[in-house]
């Protein structure tokens, strides 16, 4: 056979073949075309936080508030502190020679201000501060956490740590498929940017199916990823 004849019965078309032969490319290359152009065009819809905005600036001009309040709280603190801190050496003083072998154990998360100040070198104002940081955070789930307290350095925390304990039953956890950016942020652990991308995330997923998810937000590290676990449920 002749390599002509071959050509002849293999390559030539009629015309209604042509014609099927022309469609079938033409529809290959409007697919590439698409394929090409469509993501170009049609971009991923971002995640919506318009809602949070709202949020966001009611709960910054809250935070410039309290930190005014707060500033002006350890200004005065600080003057009582030091125009009775004979008085308080004494106290000190008089306790220590009047109970010298009292032993006790002060549950953190069931502690009010009075039995807080039973412990040493806490008066009033420490007591509150402890009080407060407890609030914020949902309750305390180490006793170190007492260090993460305003001038709480490691002499007075060492000199009282025998004497607390935590129950962390006793602590509240925060829902993150139910807690809004407001009450999210203002607890310690939750800066701006991470409480943030935490929204975002829950927005583009509908909702967190385990904790464990947190783990997929870049900001969120290690560190912070245990820090946090302890406060939150789904």
């Amino acid at each position: 056979m002749r390599f002509s004849n071959v050509i002849k019965d293999y390559l030539t078309f009629t015309r209604r073949e042509k014609r099927g032969v022309f469609v079938l490319l033409s529809i290959l290359f409007l697919l590439v075309i698409a394929d090409e152009v469509i993501p170009l065009v049609i971009k991923p819809k971002a995640a919506d936080i318009s809602e949070f905005e709202n949020e966001i600036k009611a709960f910054e001009q809250s935070e410039r508030l309290e930190d005014s309040i707060e500033a002006m709280s350890h200004k005065s603190d600080y003057k009582k502190k030091n125009s009775n801190s004979a008085i308080n050496k004494m106290d000190s003083s008089f306790s220590s020679r009047r109970f010298p072998k009292e032993t006790f154990m002060i549950e953190l998360n069931a502690a009010d201000t009075f039995s807080l100040q039973r412990l040493r070198g806490i008066g009033p104002s420490f007591a509150r501060r402890i009080i407060k940081y407890r609030e914020r955070l949902g309750g305390y789930t180490d006793k170190n956490q007492l260090l993460e307290i305003w001038e709480m350095d490691t002499s007075r925390y060492n000199s009282i740590k025998e004497q607390v304990t935590v129950n962390k039953d006793s602590v509240h956890k925060i829902n993150l498929n139910t807690i809004t950016f407001k009450r999210l942020m203002s607890h310690p652990y939750f800066p701006f940017e991470m409480t943030r991308e935490i929204m975002i995330y829950r927005k583009e997923h509908k909702k967190f199916i385990n904790i464990e998810e947190l783990r997929n937000i870049r900001i969120i590290s290690d560190s912070a990823y245990r820090k946090i676990k302890n406060y939150i449920t789904i």
